[in-house]
């Protein structure tokens, strides 16, 4: 028995070490897509910019179980800074990066 509460405990911690990494990635991913999602719309709204990147957001990180719910979290929380970085001149390419979602 106490081998298994070892185990659990030591699988608890791993998971808590890895999560981070792997959300992060995807955080970056995201925000790339973001990205791209706003350079093939310049003449859209923010509301179909918005739309298009949770469609294409969710159809590509479909596979991942907790994708769609983070498609919703960025759409809500971290496309507008994307999108006033973009409009403020930053290289599509720094964006990303100036707001800590891809490392430097």
């Amino acid at each position: 028995m106490k081998t298994v509460l070892v185990l659990a405990a030591v699988a608890a911690v791993a998971l808590c070490v890895v999560l981070p990494k792997e959300r992060s990635s995807l955080g970056c991913q995201m925000c790339e897509l973001a990205v791209k999602t706003y350079d093939g719309s310049a003449d859209k709204d923010v509301t179909s910019i918005k739309k298009d990147f949770d469609t294409e957001c969710k159809k590509l990180f479909h596979a991942i179980p907790f994708a769609p719910q983070e498609c919703e979290h960025y759409v809500n929380e971290k496309l507008d800074p994307i999108i006033k970085e973009l409009e403020s001149g930053t290289a599509p390419k720094d964006v990303c990066k100036k707001l800590g979602e891809c490392p430097k």
